[in-house]
């Protein structure tokens, strides 16, 4: 199903590699909520198009700094695709930490940005994300392995 994508974790140096931390079958709707058959809450018109956008990218290759449209790093994936519903998000993991709105991770919806020290993905829904997870496996469709440390909401207008 090319709508439900999931993004690995990466660590503090890039999308690679991350520090562990095992899910979390209650706080994340992957586990909790998803697992249990209770529904995401309705995605926004452009948090679908966003999860359209990166669905659309699986299969392209993983490359450090990519921002596509052949290769992509993980947070190079997270911006183009929120840009591709005109909004600007600024290019690092990190940088996007700083400057976009936490959500709990329980009432994470489909195009909410999933966090990790240094790795970023797309909330498809489910319980699923897309992300640019690393050099061998490129733009894939997953479960994070790791319950994510944070879900960050860009805003629903440009700004």
């Amino acid at each position: 199903m090319r709508g439900l994508v999931v993004a690995a974790v990466v660590g503090l140096t890039g999308c690679g590699s991350v520090a562990p931390r095992r899910a979390s079958e209650t706080a994340w709707r992957a586990g909790a909520a998803s697992a249990a058959g209770e529904p995401d809450p309705p995605p926004t018109a452009r948090g679908s198009a966003v999860v359209e956008f990166a669905s659309e990218q699986v299969g392209r290759r993983y490359c450090w700094g990519g921002t596509g449209p052949y290769c992509f790093d993980c947070s190079g994936l997270v911006q183009r695709a929120w840009g591709s519903v005109g909004v600007h998000l600024p290019r690092t993991a990190g940088a996007m930490s700083s400057a976009l709105d936490e959500v709990p991770l329980d009432h994470v919806r489909p195009g909410d940005v999933l966090w990790w020290p240094g790795h970023v993905g797309i909330y498809a829904g489910r319980g699923w994300m897309v992300d640019a997870e690393d050099t061998r496996h490129g733009v894939v469709l997953r479960r994070p392995t790791r319950e994510p440390h944070r879900a960050l909401r860009p805003p629903l207008e440009p700004r």
